[in-house]
């Protein structure tokens, strides 16, 4: 029996603690920080479409600056989720405006959270507005092979799910049955979260994740302007030279990098959290107050 090792027991005990503090928001942008006057940050949410991991941020990131998660459709009430990353990206930039109408914009996305942070930079660059900085935390501008919405794959996604929540993420590629082996592993262990939630979210956030996977796939990115803060967790490959190279053919502006001695999965937790919050908020202060 191989045992968990102190890191992936800390992001359990951390994903629990993230899901209680965030009540169950399923707002489409969820305030993760209040501030002053300061640039605001908007977060892109990663595949499984809430941006509850976030609230790692709280406290670390300048007092000055709001925090802001974007979250996914669907959950709340039934509704169309997007077909295609530029629908999606639409949407977010549409929802960044309603809070903060003038730029720049300032944007962070953790795993599949930056392609999408990166495309919301790259709507906001279509309509005019400038991006102040895009915080991109290992990321890559194209998928894992493995990783595709088909129902071959479903028992990876849904395990995502249940990791998020604090669940073991015991699926298994021969699993006849994901959806139904996800929903009895919810009922069996009270206390996490998703039992809480009546069974149709539970299969709508099963839904928009396997939606996410799909837009994110079928995507490709455009040239953007922005300046790149690139995190890099350096234990997980390919080496941070070929994590950078793969994202400056799509960007003519500046590429800082902070390399983190971590897993890709573990970039949230408290140490390296730490120095992502520092070099963001060093960033975000460098920048003029928006105007009254």
């Amino acid at each position: 029996m191989i045992l968990p090792s102190t890191e992936e027991l800390q992001w359990a005990r951390q994903r629990r603690a993230t899901t209680r503090a965030a009540g169950g928001i399923l707002e489409l942008v969820l305030p993760l920080q209040a501030g002053g006057d300061g640039a605001p940050l908007f977060c892109a949410h990663p595949v499984v479409g809430l941006s509850w991991c976030y609230l790692a941020f709280f406290g670390r990131i300048g007092a000055e600056h709001p925090v802001y998660g974007l979250q996914t459709r669907g959950l709340r009430r039934p509704e169309p989720l997007a077909a295609s990353m530029a629908e999606l990206a639409r949407d977010y930039a549409d929802q960044i405006r309603l809070v903060q109408p003038a730029g720049p914009y300032q944007l962070l996305g953790w795993s599949l959270g930056g392609n999408i942070a990166f495309a919301v930079a790259a709507e906001l660059e279509r309509r005019g507005h400038r991006v102040g900085l895009l915080t991109i935390l290992d990321a890559a501008p194209t998928l894992d092979e493995s990783l595709t919405d088909a129902d071959a794959a479903a028992w990876l996604l849904y395990n995502f799910v249940l990791a998020e929540f604090g669940y073991d993420p015991v699926l298994t590629p021969d699993e006849p049955d994901p959806v139904g082996r996800t929903l009895d592993l919810i009922r069996r262990k009270p206390g996490l979260g998703l039992q809480e939630w009546p069974e149709r979210r539970v299969q709508a956030l099963l839904r928009a994740i396997r939606n996410n996977v799909a837009v994110i796939r079928s995507w490709r990115p455009e040239r953007i302007a922005a300046p790149v803060l690139f995190c890099a967790a350096t234990r997980t490959p390919p080496s941070t030279d070929e994590k950078v190279a793969a994202w400056q053919a799509y960007t003519t502006g500046e590429i800082e990098v902070v390399e983190l001695d971590c897993r890709h999965r573990h970039l949230l937790l408290p140490e390296p959290i730490a120095e992502i919050s520092a070099a963001v908020t060093r960033r975000l202060a460098a920048l003029a107050p928006l105007p009254a």
